[in-house]
C-alpha cells in the first residue's frame, strides 16, 4: 500500500538544529487520507470568529454558517458517526450512529458528571453501509492501514476510484507537482509536475486546480 519512511533517496530530510522530531514520509495514491486517526470535527462559530471573543488572533473574513452546507455535504459524503449533543462550540452535523461505550468509557461516564462533557468520537467510519461499495466497521483495529471494507474514509477509495469508475478522469501516479500555473490574474490554470520515473517535466492545463493538505500523495487526478 505505501512505500515509504522516514528517508526516501533522493529527498533530502532536515532537521532543526538539536532536535528529534521526524515525520513519516510515505508516497501512495490518496496520501495521509491512507494513513490518518479519522477524526472529523468541524470549526465552531468561535473558532472563526475568536477576535470576537478573547481579542486574539484575527477573524475569518468568512463564518461558521458559510462553511456549515459545504460540511454537511462533506458528512453525508465520508460517513461520519457521532452523536447529536448541541454544544455551543462543536456543531452537530449528520452522524451515522456511535459505537456503543466499552466498559471503561461507562465508568468515565459516570464519574464527575457536568465536570467535563464526554461524548462519542466524530469519526468518518462506517457504523452501517450507505452505499454498495462500502461496507460497515468491524472493529478490526487496522484503521492505520486503510480499510479493506471501505468503512473508513481514505480518498482513494471514496474518491478517486467512483471518479476513475465513471471514465472522465486521467490519473497520473508518481508524479509530483512542483508549480501551480497562473494567468495575468493570479487564476490558477493548471500545472508543472516532475515524473518521478523518467524525471521529465510536464505540463497540464485545468480550468480547476484543487491543493490538498496532504503533503505525501504522489499522484494526480484530472478532468
Amino acid at each position: 500500500m505505501a512505500y515509504g519512511g522516514w528517508e526516501l533517496e533522493g529527498e533530502p530530510y532536515t532537521q532543526n538544529k538539536n532536535t528529534e522530531f521526524a515525520w513519516f514520509r510515505s508516497r501512495m495514491l490518496s496520501g495521509r487520507t491512507k494513513h490518518w486517526g479519522r477524526i472529523s470535527l468541524r470549526f465552531g462559530p468561535l473558532d472563526f470568529k475568536r477576535k470576537d471573543f478573547d481579542g486574539k488572533g484575527d477573524n475569518w473574513s468568512i463564518g461558521y454558517e458559510d462553511v456549515k452546507p459545504y460540511y454537511d455535504k462533506v458528512d453525508k459524503l465520508i460517513g461520519v458517526f457521532g452523536s447529536k449533543e448541541n454544544l455551543p462550540n462543536e456543531p452537530d452535523g449528520f452522524f451515522l450512529p456511535p459505537p456503543k461505550p466499552r466498559l471503561h468509557e461507562l465508568y468515565i461516564q459516570k464519574g464527575p458528571q457536568g465536570c467535563v462533557p464526554m461524548i462519542p468520537s466524530r469519526l468518518s467510519i462506517l457504523t452501517k453501509p450507505i452505499n454498495k461499495k462500502r461496507g460497515a466497521c468491524f472493529f478490526c483495529n487496522q484503521c492505520s492501514r486503510s480499510c479493506m471494507a471501505y468503512a473508513d474514509f481514505s480518498s482513494s477509495s471514496v474518491l478517486v476510484k467512483p471518479a476513475m469508475e465513471s471514465g472522465n478522469v486521467d490519473l497520473y501516479v508518481n508524479a509530483m507537482v512542483r508549480e501551480v500555473l497562473t494567468n495575468g490574474e493570479g487564476e490558477a490554470t493548471g500545472v508543472y509536475y516532475i515524473d518521478k520515473e523518467d524525471l521529465n517535466d510536464y505540463e497540464i492545463k485545468a480550468k480547476v486546480v484543487i491543493l490538498a493538505a496532504s503533503a505525501c500523495s504522489s499522484a494526480m487526478i484530472t478532468t
